[in-house]
This record gives C-alpha cells, structure tokens and sequence, in this order.
C-alpha cells in the first residue's frame, strides 16, 4: 500500500482527510501536515509516495516548496490542488511536481479533492484487490495531441490556455478532452490526471 502525506492548511481539514482515508480501508496509510515545515519534519521521519498540497499552504512559493520536498523525499510524486496560476502550476511541474489539478477556493471543494486523489492513487487500499502487474495492466493509446491537452490539465491550464498554447480553438482542446476522458476512462479533469498518473503517462 503506498504511504501519502496530505499538507492542508487547518486542523478541520486533516480531521476529514484522516476519518475519509480511514473509511477507505486507508487509515494507516495516510498522514497529514498542517504547514511547510511540518511536512518536511513528517518526511524526514518516513517518506512517502504520493505528497498531496493544497497549494494555499505552499504559498508563497510552490516552487520552491515542490524543491524542498523532493530535496527530502526524491521519489515522492507531488500532487499540488488548488486555484494555483497556471505560470506557478506549470513552474512547479517543471521543478519536479507530478501535475497540479485546480480546483475553486471552497474549503470543501479542496477537501473532497484531496480525498478523490487518495481515493483513486491509492486504489489496492478500498478496493481490496492487488495492483495490477505489468502483464494485466491496460495499455492506454492516447494519441500525440491527446497527451499535449493532457499535461496541459496536469499544469493546471484551462482550455483556453491549452488552445492558445497549442495554436488550436478551445472548441478542439474539449474534443481532444473528451476523448481522453474516455480512453482513461475518467469522469473529469482531476480523474483524469490522477488516472493518467497512476498509468505511468508522466513518468
């Protein structure tokens, strides 16, 4: 089971990260931190596979957050969640962060985001059945522009960001999106990020 450390910004926060991991069967698998430097003290006593941040916690400096954290724990994949600027999202994915899924300011909007990116890269954990192996594990054909709108999401660009990158109308950006979302079988944006994580698509 992979071990996660969750960094949010109260206390409130991390009581419903910890009793929603616990439903999950993932209770010892998951610990949280409630500012920068305890997050690296956590690190520093076990590491952890996945860190998730909200990103209002890493202000000022996601960057040089996603630098310190990876300093401690070099293997970590850094999941940052939040209404992060698209300039500092794609910055920190740069630095090392494995994407960055935005969301709105509602506390509960980054809660339950939290929870899904548990939910869904931790999946041996609730659904009680083994990783699959190399062998079983489906191959997922995303094709050359597919995988451009792609890690444009995991930078925490909108559509139109990824078009005018991209020198496309947003119009095909949502086409492009909407086929992935079904090869990956995903049900939005941070489904699809985490999805395309876990299947090794930003390795």
């Amino acid at each position: 089971m992979r071990s996660v450390l969750v960094c949010v910004r109260t206390s409130a926060a991390a009581q419903r990260i910890v009793t929603h991991a616990a439903r999950l069967g993932l209770g010892n698998a998951v610990r949280t931190a409630l500012s920068t430097e305890e997050a690296l003290t956590r690190l520093g006593e076990r590491l952890a596979d996945i860190v998730l941040v909200d990103t209002a916690l890493a202000k000022p400096d996601c960057v040089q957050f996603t630098k310190n954290v990876l300093a401690r724990n070099p293997r970590a994949a850094i999941i940052l969640i939040g209404a992060e600027d698209p300039r500092v999202a794609a910055a920190a994915v740069a630095a090392g962060a494995r994407g960055v899924i935005r969301t709105g300011e509602h506390g509960d909007d980054m809660v339950t985001a939290l929870a899904r990116g548990i939910m869904l890269l931790c999946p041996d954990g609730w659904r009680k059945a083994p990783a699959p192996t190399q062998e079983t594990k489906p191959k997922i054909n995303l094709t050359e522009r597919e995988l451009q709108v792609l890690k444009g999401m995991s930078e925490g660009r909108s559509n139109a960001e990824i078009g005018r990158q991209l020198f496309v109308s947003e119009d095909t950006v949502k086409t492009h999106a909407r086929r992935l979302f079904r090869k990956l079988g995903a049900r939005d944006r941070a489904h699809a990020v985490a999805s395309a994580f876990r299947a090794g698509l930003f390795s």
